[in-house]
């Protein structure tokens, strides 16, 4: 089972416009501006890298926090 860090520290690394560090569980991702359909693509495919399974679209769009994303893995 993997933890929120790793999830945090693969959506990092894998966005490109997301300072490093910045994110934490607490984070209103939404409320970024490197927010986006890409970042929202991405967020899903890092959760199924990291969680080994789908986050579905509509599950992601009941998420208002990284926390809330993780809480699915």
């Amino acid at each position: 089972m993997s933890s929120p860090a790793a999830f945090i520290s693969e959506l990092e690394s894998s966005l490109e416009n997301c300072p490093k560090g910045s994110l934490t569980p607490e984070t209103r991702f939404r409320d970024q501006a490197w927010w986006d359909s890409l970042a929202a693509l991405t967020a899903l495919a890092v959760f199924d890298t990291v969680y080994g399974k789908q986050l579905t679209a509509d599950q992601l769009r009941q998420c208002h926090t990284i926390g809330d994303i993780c809480a699915h893995g």
